[in-house]
């Protein structure tokens, strides 16, 4: 059976895309994997980032319960409160690189399984 025109231009149209995502797939692969390290690494800056909040905040209290040392304490506070809001903003970054790796591992799968 003779395909039409417009079947011959469909299948020539699957045949490009099949071989742009042929193409596309390593690189899509190793951002998925990078994505998934740059995710642990960054699960680990943030535990390690909370121990630092904490104790920025331990020693900004012992300072302000110390007469001699109250504007010391006051600047560590200030000091634990910029680390909190660079916290916050990394941890939303941390949210939306975890979502781009799942919604581009769930294309990867769909795509070439």
């Amino acid at each position: 059976a003779k395909m039409s025109r417009t079947e011959e231009i469909n299948k020539m149209t699957e045949n490009v895309y099949k071989g742009v995502l042929d193409q596309f797939n390593p690189s899509l692969k190793n951002f998925v994997t990078m994505g998934k390290y740059y995710e642990k690494a960054l699960t680990g800056v943030t535990v390690a980032a909370k121990g630092y909040f904490d104790a920025l905040v331990k020693l900004g209290e012992l300072a302000s319960d110390s007469q001699g040392s109250k504007e010391l304490g006051d600047t560590l506070f200030q000091m634990a409160e910029v680390h909190r809001q660079i916290q916050v903003q990394l941890e939303d970054v941390v949210r939306k690189s975890i979502l781009s790796v799942c919604i581009l591992h769930s294309f990867k799968q769909k795509k070439y399984s």
